[in-house]
């Protein structure tokens, strides 16, 4: 049987974030990426994932082929810019989703807290 799972305002849910790297090294513009992450929940074999991500300030540049995520943000700031070159910036207690097939530059302004929701097509 499963049981809610229950996340802090920090985003912290049974377990404390640990050492992570999600971040591809040759996506990186600037920056170091130090990132630490807690997976809550996963679903369909990986397909559906929900989790807490905290990272220092860099740019990527972003691809989503096959994802779309939904975001939290819990502390800091990121800009995201569109293909159109227009930036979107949030900051704590915005929300945003990156929809599957988005490519563009994802720079974390400030060190950044998120609980996300991705799904895996």
């Amino acid at each position: 049987m499963s049981a809610v799972i229950r996340l802090s305002r920090e985003g912290l849910g049974n377990g404390p974030m640990e050492a992570c790297s999600v971040v591809p090294p040759e996506a990186v513009l600037s920056g170091s990426p130090s990132e630490t992450g807690a997976m809550h929940y996963e679903a369909g074999k990986g397909k559906f994932l929900v989790g807490t991500w905290e990272c220092t300030p860099y740019a990527e540049t972003l691809a989503y082929p096959e994802s779309s995520e939904f975001c939290v943000v819990i502390s800091g700031r990121v800009a995201l810019t569109n293909p159109n070159g227009s930036i979107e910036e949030f900051g704590a207690g915005d929300c945003y989703i990156v929809p599957k097939g988005f490519e563009g530059r994802f720079e974390v302004l400030e060190t950044l807290r998120k609980i996300y929701v991705l799904f895996n097509d």
